[in-house]
């Protein structure tokens, strides 16, 4: 079958309708990531009681599991429990009903989160330590050292890791197909399906996954430098 470049163009708008699932399975988990992961962070930083101990075991054995195991194992813990509610109260047909992506955020999340607070200790690592010494020396308690001069320094050397991160996540989400989520990898095969134009498809896909990714590159290098100057800022002031 000879290659017909027409044929991207038709694969690129079959793929851009699933374009707002991709951003929900890769927004969403890098807010949730950022949201849980960054606790996590300053507990195994300040090596709080119980919690950084649990966390310095969990974190570590989380991170050697496979994305796809995170969508597979979700989607059983999730719908085997629903699949026998339903038979016992006679509601399968709603169960039947219930949307994928939803688990499919869920378990981005849970993967996220695993590797996003890798990325905030890694951060929180790299501010020096007469920074805590200089915040408590003028009366500032731990939090407050945290939230008005540690974080923002820290958040500098974050940002390109997080960045990282997105674009792993955005990546990431084409594994859904295993739970029958049609997003912008998949929608673009779905339509490669009858004529059996497969490259057209990968390279329609390709063509948006790359520029999402150097948009989130751009996006990225400007809130560096940004935080940049910011972090100068706040270590000249200290």
């Amino acid at each position: 079958m000879t290659f017909d470049a027409s044929y991207i163009l038709v694969s690129l708008k079959v793929a851009l309708r699933y374009l707002h699932v991709t951003l929900l399975l890769s927004v969403i988990p890098l807010l949730a990531g950022i949201a849980l992961g960054t606790p996590i962070a300053v507990c195994r930083k300040f090596r709080m009681r119980f919690t950084s101990q649990a966390a310095g075991v969990l974190i570590p054995t989380l991170r050697g599991i496979p994305l796809v195991l995170y969508v597979l194992i979700l989607n059983f813990l999730i719908l085997k429990p629903l699949d026998m509610l339903a038979q016992h109260y006679a509601w399968a047909d709603r169960l039947r009903m219930m949307n994928s992506i939803h688990i499919g955020i869920v378990a981005m999340s849970a993967y996220a989160t695993v590797t996003i607070s890798e990325t905030m200790r890694s951060a929180l690592n790299s501010v020096p330590d007469g920074q805590y010494e200089a915040c408590f020396s003028v009366g500032l308690t731990r939090g407050q050292a945290l939230r008005r001069i540690v974080m923002p320094q820290a958040l500098a050397f974050a940002v390109p890791v997080l960045c990282n991160n997105f674009i792993g996540l955005i990546k990431g989400s084409s594994i859904v197909y295993v739970i029958a989520i049609l997003d912008v990898l998949n929608g673009a095969m779905s339509s490669a399906q009858i004529n059996y134009r497969f490259l057209e498809a990968y390279i329609a896909a390709a063509l948006i996954y790359w520029v999402l990714c150097i948009s989130v590159e751009r996006a990225s290098w400007l809130l560096e430098r940004r935080l940049r100057r910011h972090r100068a800022e706040l270590t000249t002031r200290g």
